[in-house]
């Protein structure tokens, strides 16, 4: 066993970076958050979440310790993170020897013989089999936990991946929940330990001899409520509590997080009811300390993942996958509100700063094209649409479908004619970069009525330098419509919607695929690379560039926050 010798004190709380042997001999990296008493207070480990690491469990861990917890909270082997392995060999044995072998550390570290145990989504799966074979975990605490992988996977994909498998199917390295796992090894061996249905999971629960609070979401698109029942219901150590409004990633509204973080701190004190906000008497973390700290372990997962690809190939990939999407009504609405919000008129230079594959561009120019067909004689000016991005394959794919959009409309069109649009490939990330000295956008002083930025500026190295730029070549009066994919966004709602409209077999590769790469996207977030704003953070950068915020919203299945601006 060895100890990282670093460590953070941030106010009254101090985490400290520990190493251990797992169970299978691979090292676990750990984080201990305390107030300097290892010994003399109740332990809580925090199992992370599939495709997330110790950090993710951050905010939680600091209000335990404010009540007087001590948390472990670790990165499992085989996965994201700092602990060693591959994420392609992961499995739901391998992460019960996991959780069992941060038991193993506390007791021999003297920290701790027993701790309560808290889980999410999938790792709550396999925190039930840990607690059936170990009884040094003391309660159980399962948020939005999966009890039906089956059912899940099923969910997910449209398909019965487990029945297939089991019907002699061979699955090699594919997707699951958005990472690439080795099949064959994941699936037999959740098959083989009887923990990949729901019949396995009624088994364990029945032999479960310690509390479990289970909080479930009302609006979950991957756990049935039913099997939820089904499988707490034989259990009368078990206690099953609805969070309204809250979808599978509770995060993703921020009102039910708060709410569950409370009930969640108050269910690892005690086993009492929880009485109430007032009664419960909790203590709060002071947020400053979570935003350091998250700062800080943000910082070390960016150096211990780096990218094994370059952004230009990774977003030649993405787009390929992303045109999918204009055939889902949630993507439509939002094409829909950005152009409304952009407030086109007659005569307008647009940039669209992140064309992608052209869908709002297309938009646009449809637009200027009904209202001249609407009035021809109106306007004499030609209006001009200009795409950025940083992608050849983006340029090529947005030119193709805003050709196609102008050949839908007659050629005679009045005195103004067709409007203009042109394409150049720009890297945002040289804006700002010393490597690239004085980058600007090839583009003069207030030069466009319009600028749209639409889901960009979440994964540039610098999006200030970006703004600043909008501001300089955007004429007085401008608009200007940014957005961004919320903090902890759920993308199940919209490919949820996406399967509910009867979509055919080959869309519904395509937004399998979609979501494997949206997958990787918040893998790069979650290490540091990426980062979503929320409205309040969006609307701060655009005001801090220069713009006077006239408006912000959620769209997109309510995951993504739009903000309206003007120079």
């Amino acid at each position: 066993m060895t100890v990282d010798t670093s460590h953070v004190q941030i106010g009254n709380i101090r985490t400290d970076f520990a190493s251990f042997p797992s169970r299978s001999g691979l090292n676990i990296c750990a984080c201990l958050d305390h107030r300097g008493d290892l010994s003399g207070r109740p332990w809580v480990v925090m199992a992370p979440k599939y495709g997330e690491t110790k950090k993710n469990n951050l905010q939680l861990a600091y209000q335990l310790v404010a009540n007087g917890v001590n948390v472990l909270r670790f990165d499992q082997t085989n996965h994201v993170g700092e602990s060693e392995g591959r994420m392609q060999d992961f499995t739901l044995p391998g992460a019960v020897s996991d959780i069992l072998g941060c038991y193993d550390y506390l007791e021999r570290s003297g920290h701790a013989r027993s701790a309560v145990l808290v889980s999410n989504s999938l790792s709550a799966r396999c925190a039930f089999r840990a607690a059936v074979e170990d009884r040094r975990i003391s309660r159980l605490v399962s948020v939005v936990g999966v009890v039906n992988m089956q059912r899940t996977l099923r969910a997910v994909y449209n398909e019965d991946i487990f029945g297939t498998f089991l019907a002699g199917r061979h699955w090699g390295l594919t997707d699951i929940l958005g990472f690439d796992i080795n099949g064959e090894i994941f699936l037999g061996t959740a098959v083989d330990a009887r923990m990949h249905d729901l019949e396995g999971t009624i088994e364990d629960l029945a032999r479960l001899r310690v509390p479990l609070v289970y909080f479930h979401a009302t609006n979950d698109a991957w756990v049935d409520a039913g099997d939820v029942e089904r499988a707490l219901g034989p259990q009368p150590l078990a206690r099953a509590i609805p969070v309204e409004g809250a979808m599978h990633e509770v995060r993703e509204n921020p009102r039910a997080a708060e709410a569950v973080f409370r009930r969640v701190v108050w269910a690892c004190l005690t086993e009492d009811e929880y009485p109430g906000d007032a009664r419960a008497g909790l203590r709060d973390v002071d947020m400053k300390l979570v935003v350091a700290q998250n700062k800080r372990e943000r910082e070390r997962l960016r150096r211990s993942e780096m990218p094994t690809e370059s952004e230009t190939s990774f977003w030649s990939g993405y787009l390929e996958k992303y045109s999918v999407l204009e055939k889902s009504e949630d993507y439509r609405d939002y094409i829909r509100l950005l152009g409304r919000l952009c407030a086109f008129r007659p005569g307008a230079a647009v940039l669209d700063a992140g064309c992608g594959n052209g869908m709002f561009g297309r938009w646009a120019l449809r637009e200027v094209m009904l209202q001249r067909q609407a009035a021809p004689a109106s306007s004499p000016e030609p209006s001009l649409y200009i795409g950025l991005d940083l992608t050849d394959r983006g340029l090529r794919d947005a030119m193709g479908h805003h050709v196609d959009a102008l050949g839908r409309f007659p050629e005679d069109l009045g005195r103004a004619g067709p409007p203009g649009f042109g394409y150049l490939r720009f890297d945002f990330n040289d804006l700002g970069d010393p490597a690239h000295g004085d980058a600007r956008l090839p583009f003069e002083d207030a030069t466009f009525d319009v600028v749209c930025c639409s889901l960009v500026l979440s994964y540039l190295r610098r999006p200030q330098a970006l703004l600043k730029e909008l501001q300089r070549v955007a004429r007085p009066g401008a608009v200007l419509v940014l957005s961004s994919m919320k903090p902890h966004c759920d993308m199940s709602a919209i490919y949820r919607d996406f399967m509910e409209q009867q979509a055919e077999p080959e869309e519904i590769e395509r937004a399998r695929n979609l979501l494997r790469a949206a997958g990787k996207i918040r893998q790069k977030e979650e290490v540091g690379h990426y980062a979503f704003f929320s409205d309040a953070e969006l609307a701060a950068l655009a005001a801090e560039a220069g713009f006077t915020v006239r408006d912000a919203m959620t769209s997109l299945g309510n995951q993504a926050v739009v903000v309206k601006a003007q120079k």
